[in-house]
């Protein structure tokens, strides 16, 4: 039996209605966990975690080297290949994760002066869980077995949330982080083998090797995502201090919420819904959709968010989180633009070939000139300067990605009309929410009062604008919701 399922739309809606209860349940745990040790643990201990998950995500880089893309765009696989994949990948994890034991204290002592190399050498274990994960979790995804993947995601971030917080509890507050990283990628990796364990190949007579063309495509867009979203912590955090990159990276943890929970939740079922699809005009139909229901749910949430942060960071987090403010205000801006870039970049993934290349060439370009925009912004102002340079650099990204859009057929003036109702809305949005703020800042309100007024008022004018601008959306929305349901 074929464990690789044809795309259609029922199939589509179901596989994102379970990574939708993903996000819901188990990021919202994951969040939620991350904001009691907010108040639990001081920004230095998050930044030395920090610079850790750099370490940990350059590793994960080197592991994939492209293989989840290629076994995921693959038309056939075989047990064979498949079984040097994981020995090739899991010798290449043990090495690595020896590797970071051994450069602990050197790399505490450029990127978090003062602070305790074990830490660094207790998240190393990570590396070797991570390279054991990647098959499994690849075959899930091609196979589109989301709602696997979702029950196997929320028992391992709910267990391992509810160690980590316990922990601090109990006063061990930067094993605390550690805790809730490693026991996250233990349990995830153990249920990822369970439940894949029926979908591998049984065929060995098959000769068509594991290893397929893209995966040097595959492996430079995620060079390029780490060097502009991971090689940032570094720059910060050879320019500043641990403090600075502690408040640097819950900023931007917040902030690209939009890209990783919602985006790359969309993302991760679109990549193998092209793949499978092909035809150019399913592709077309696909893309157009999702970007109008990703800049439906992403654009929004700027305006809101600015118009919160400042009353909800420190309230939530506590005071000395209040440095984290403005560039979560600044960040949360490319986090939206991002997510919303993503869905051409899943669409030429999935289309693979000379669209994938184009690609990869396109973000290494971008993620070198993010990395030298972040570079002169933290000299000039520091962490603000640093997230400054993101929103620069995603609308570089953006016109890239538009121009490559036309390669395959997609008109960037047809992404206009489907978006103008969109963004005009925002825009009523955002000016809405400004004047409200100011309005009942001016009459005495409290800042709390004041945000919460502005961002009420700013989500009832920007509905109200869609459905003058823009009102066959809100239908197209309301029954894909239905679908989803339904269809779950």
């Amino acid at each position: 039996m074929d464990v690789y399922p044809l795309v259609s739309a029922p199939v589509v809606a179901r596989a994102v209605g379970w990574k939708a209860l993903t996000v819901v349940v188990g990021q919202g745990c994951w969040y939620g966990s991350l904001l009691i040790l907010a108040n639990l643990v001081s920004p230095q201990d998050f930044g030395v975690i920090a610079v850790g998950m750099v370490m940990v995500q350059l590793a994960d880089l080197l592991l994939d080297s492209g293989t989840g893309g290629a076994l995921i765009i693959a038309r056939k696989l075989d047990v064979p290949s498949l079984c040097r994949t994981v020995v090739r990948v899991t010798a290449v994890g043990f090495a690595l994760t020896m590797l970071l034991v051994l450069l602990a204290a050197p790399i505490t002592d450029r990127f978090a002066k003062g602070s305790d190399p074990d830490a660094l050498r207790m998240l190393a274990p990570v590396i070797i869980l991570l390279a054991l994960w990647i098959v499994p979790n690849a075959l899930l995804k091609k196979a589109l077995c989301f709602k696997r993947i979702a029950i196997v995601n929320i028992a391992a971030v709910v267990i391992a949330s509810t160690a980590a917080v316990c922990a601090a509890l109990l006063g061990a507050t930067l094993l605390a982080l550690i805790i809730r990283l490693f026991l996250f990628q233990l349990l995830l990796t153990v249920l990822t083998w369970l439940a894949a364990a029926d979908i591998f190949p049984r065929d060995r007579k098959d000769s068509h090797s594991a290893s397929q063309p893209g995966a040097m495509a595959f492996l430079a867009v995620g060079v390029a995502g780490f060097i502009a979203w991971q090689g940032d912590t570094l720059v910060v955090a050879a320019s500043t201090n641990t403090t600075q990159v502690g408040l640097y990276s819950m900023a931007f943890s917040l902030a690209y919420l939009p890209l990783t929970q919602v985006s790359w939740t969309i993302g991760t079922v679109l990549f193998p819904a092209v793949a499978i699809a092909r035809g150019p005009e399913t592709v077309h139909r696909q893309a157009l959709k999702a970007l109008r229901l990703m800049t439906l749910g992403l654009l929004p949430i700027v305006p809101l968010a600015i118009a919160l942060a400042g009353s909800l960071i420190p309230g939530l987090l506590g005071p000395e989180w209040s440095g984290a403010i403005v560039p979560f205000q600044i960040l949360v801006v490319a986090g939206a633009g991002q997510g919303i870039n993503n869905v051409l970049g899943e669409v030429f993934a999935g289309i693979g070939g000379a669209t994938l290349n184009r690609r990869s060439r396109i973000d290494l370009v971008w993620a070198a000139t993010t990395l030298a925009a972040i570079a002169l912004g933290v000299h000039i102002a520091g962490i603000r300067g640093a997230a400054a340079a993101h929103v620069l650099t995603v609308c570089c990204l953006a016109l890239a990605y538009l121009w490559c859009a036309r390669k395959i057929g997609i008109n960037p003036s047809v992404i206009g009309r489907e978006l103008r109702g969109i963004t005009a809305s925002v825009l009523v949005q955002a000016i809405v929410t400004a004047a409200s703020f100011m309005a009942v800042a001016a009459l005495g309100g409290t800042p709390l009062i004041a945000s919460l007024c502005g961002a009420g008022l700013g989500v009832v004018a920007f509905v109200f604008a869609l459905s003058v601008f823009q009102p066959a959306l809100l239908s197209e929305c309301s029954a894909l919701i239905a679908n989803v349901v339904v269809t779950r």
